[in-house]
């Protein structure tokens, strides 16, 4: 037979258990999106093709969770915050989605869809150097590029930084700001393939 003042004890360790697991206990993860699901599936004709190699990130980035940068320059690894899908593959996608609506260009990788017979082919290798956000602060994306048409032409090279204002103190605002920022710099790097495949004298022109 138990105790009386037994079954206290247990129920004051049970108790205590119960708190001690509650507060380890972490918030489950938010999920941020650089691109967003386009409207409808890219439809037409290709007017070009765009061998998109896979996008080259610093490895301090190239993670799930969201890393920010504090005033002082440290990094701060947001746990509970993480980007819907790999980094690398959210960069892409802005990519892809800006060569296709401003050039109807595809990515030989991505989008299936009609291409013309005369449709040249293009290679495109694309490195971010910085992705970083400071909330309250600025954004800033920079990257550069090379982009050749295939199969033997000379390469092209270029590269864009772009600074995006970021008053908000949010993770989401940091987000937003990065996108934009990872926008601009598809638009630049639209802006030197097209000039590539009308043969301008400087590619880069767009670039800054």
């Amino acid at each position: 037979m138990n105790h009386p003042k037994s079954r206290g004890k247990l129920g004051i360790i049970l108790a205590a258990t119960l708190v001690l697991s509650g507060c380890g206990t972490s918030p489950p993860p938010r999920y941020h999106a650089l691109s967003l699901p386009a409207e409808q599936q890219a439809s037409g004709r290709a007017r070009m093709l765009v061998e998109i190699l896979p996008i080259a990130l610093p490895e301090r980035l190239n993670r799930e969770e969201m890393v920010l940068t504090g005033e002082s320059g440290q990094l701060d690894v947001r746990e509970n915050d993480r980007w819907a899908a790999a980094l690398p593959d959210e960069i892409r996608q802005i990519v892809t989605d800006t060569l296709w609506r401003t050039l109807w260009a595809a990515d030989v990788y991505r989008v299936p869809v009609p291409v013309e017979a005369s449709a040249p082919q293009y290679r495109l290798a694309l490195r971010i150097e910085r992705f970083e956000a400071i909330p309250g602060k600025t954004a800033q994306v920079e990257g550069s590029w090379t982009a050749r048409r295939l199969p033997r032409g000379a390469p092209v090279v270029c590269r864009a930084n772009f600074t995006i204002a970021l008053p908000g103190r949010t993770p989401e605002a940091a987000a937003a700001a990065l996108a934009v920022g990872a926008g601009q710099l598809a638009l630049a790097l639209a802006d030197s393939l097209g000039g590539l495949t009308q043969d301008k004298a400087d590619t880069c022109a767009g670039s800054r």
